[in-house]
């Protein structure tokens, strides 16, 4: 596998190799935040649901109080 930048093409002009290694290293970050904040939506996602789930739970049961209060 060859490199898109080669050690002599480096040598001759490094801001544009660092620059280079900098564009990586920002994609790859990207990514893979991206592929992290994905995950996570999908765990909240449902945990919402079970939260939701308990909430109309919790809400019949406070209007069943309140209707033997009546």
């Amino acid at each position: 596998m060859q490199l898109p930048i080669s050690f002599k093409d480096f040598v001759k002009n490094p801001v544009v190799g660092v620059l280079f290694m900098s564009l990586i290293a920002i994609g790859y970050l990207y990514i893979d935040n991206r592929s992290t904040l994905t995950a996570q939506i999908e765990e909240l996602r449902e945990e919402v649901a079970v939260v939701k789930a308990d909430n109309k739970a919790l809400n019949a049961k406070i209007y069943e109080m309140y209707e033997k209060l009546k």
